[in-house]
């Protein structure tokens, strides 16, 4: 019974797979296509597939890539996401389709949003992987430039098990991204103690060096401006700050360094400067 039902099953797919074959390599049929070849949702197929539901994505996954291939075809975009559903509703732990899927909806489509709530899923479905969340996690951040949705994505899979270093530096940096100084400020040192690698290390100092920069800056900002308020002209040096009882002491940098200071215009440099903001 179970052969008969098998050889039923596989007779009805290629079948099926004939027809949409028939149908996918005709262009002029795509140039006014309103509708798609009826595709049940997950939850259909795994009745329909009489326990061959791993065979049955298998089928899908290699037919999608097949067909998203064709790039001729006008609009293939359309249904992609319940494709894509359909084949990890099948098999939620078949990892492949999460990945392909997102970067064809991504690179090829340019349905940024679509991707990350593929890959989310796919991280639902394998909370044991990294991968996912820190895919979209670029997506949000170089696709969207949603630099808050980027951050949680790069936080959730820095916080997965084995994720690598890496990852929580792109975290931390979302978080400075943001202008949360004193937090970026905290991962960072968090990062600089932990680093075991001379790459973390490297990446750590750097940006405890900018943030500490940025956050001197403000305070050394606001003190000319209050020197300039009360005396009129700008402090000769900054050391004038303290000796007129504005601040109570200088910032230095990172390194305990005397920050540039040009008494003309009344603006401070720090010894190094890196741009990434600039950049964004």
């Amino acid at each position: 019974m179970q052969a008969k039902a098998l050889a039923l099953f596989v007779a009805l797919t290629l079948t099926a797979g004939a027809l949409q074959f028939h149908y996918d390599t005709r262009v002029e049929y795509f140039a006014d296509r309103q509708a798609f070849v009826a595709l049940p949702d997950g939850k259909t197929l795994k009745v329909l597939s009489f326990g061959y539901r791993n065979l049955v994505a298998d089928f899908l996954f290699i037919w999608a890539i097949q067909f998203y291939s064709a790039t001729h075809l006008t609009n293939r975009f359309d249904y992609i996401e319940n494709i894509f559903n359909v084949i990890t509703d099948l098999n939620p732990r078949f990892k492949a389709p999460y990945l392909v899927g997102s970067w064809i909806m991504g690179l090829e489509g340019g349905r940024y949003r679509m991707a990350i709530r593929l890959l989310e899923k796919g991280a639902r479905n394998n909370p044991e992987e990294w991968i996912f969340e820190y895919d979209a996690g670029f997506y949000a951040y170089r696709d969207l430039k949603d630099l808050e949705l980027a951050e949680k994505l790069f936080r959730q899979a820095a916080e997965r098990p084995n994720a690598p270093p890496l990852i929580r530096r792109k975290w931390a940096h979302m978080v400075y991204m943001q202008d949360n100084l004193d937090y970026a400020f905290q991962l960072w040192k968090e990062i600089e103690r932990s680093a075991d690698d001379q790459l973390s290390r490297d990446s750590a100092f750097h940006h405890l060096y900018q943030i500490d920069f940025e956050r001197d800056k403000q305070i050394l900002k606001l003190a000319i401006s209050e020197f300039r308020h009360r005396f009129g002209r700008n402090p000769a040096e900054l050391d004038e700050l303290r000796v007129r009882g504005i601040l109570k002491e200088i910032p230095r940098d990172y390194q305990g360094r005397d920050y540039r200071y040009d008494p003309q215009s009344g603006t401070i440099q720090a010894r190094r400067n890196y741009k990434w903001k600039s950049s964004y």
